[in-house]
């Protein structure tokens, strides 16, 4: 509804008066600029109406920032999340993405004159864990190079390296939502030799591929 009344008012035909630019103060600029900053968007992954405050308590809950974390609802479902420390908001974006009842969290960094009616989500980012690849592709360079055919990478997840579980190997990528997730892929060795892998996505247990 917030939406509808943004779009009508953007789409009316203007009356001279209204045509008139209103000249904003600059006093406290800076101060808002910085707290801004330290501001992420982020909305829920559905269509279905859902318990809001639960949703906001069990971020609260997931993210253990208690008071330094502020969570204002600025309608149509998104909300703006402020922190105390660029620490914590780094911390958030590298960690702290998450889900409530199964719809996933996205979440993107403020940017200079964004609006609630303008935020627009191009990515989400999550753990993939890529199954079925051959003993010889168990390294890191496959992959990042794997990860990259998806999306962006972000992380590499050693510990398949290192340690006794190596079923699977795991990279978290950053992938466009305009795009269907894969269920799997082909992978070629730099011999030419193609196998077909599997992809699982972390935290995502219920999503339309």
């Amino acid at each position: 509804m917030d939406s509808d009344f943004i779009e009508r008012i953007q789409n009316i035909t203007l009356t001279k008066e209204e045509g008139e630019v209103i000249k904003v103060g600059g006093t406290h600029r800076d101060k808002i600029l910085e707290e801004c900053s330290l501001c992420l968007l982020g909305h829920f992954l559905t269509t279905r109406s859902y318990n809001q405050g639960a949703a906001k308590s069990l971020i609260r809950l997931v993210w253990k920032m208690g008071s330094d974390l502020k969570i204002v609802d600025v309608g149509s479902g998104l909300f703006q999340f402020k922190f105390a420390l660029e620490s914590q908001l780094k911390w958030v974006i590298h960690n702290g993405q998450g889900s409530f009842e199964n719809h996933p969290l996205v979440l993107r960094r403020w940017e200079r004159g964004m609006t609630a009616s303008t935020v627009t989500f191009n990515s989400i980012t999550l753990w993939v864990q890529v199954w079925g690849l051959p003993f010889d592709l168990m390294s890191e360079e496959a992959c990042r190079d794997i990860g990259g055919g998806l999306g962006k990478v972000v992380e590499i997840d050693n510990k398949a390296f290192s340690s006794e579980q190596a079923r699977f190997v795991k990279v978290r990528v950053e992938l466009p939502l305009d795009k269907p997730l894969r269920r799997s892929g082909v992978v070629a060795n730099p011999e030419g030799d193609k196998v077909r892998v599997g992809f699982k996505y972390e935290r995502l247990v219920r999503f339309c591929y």
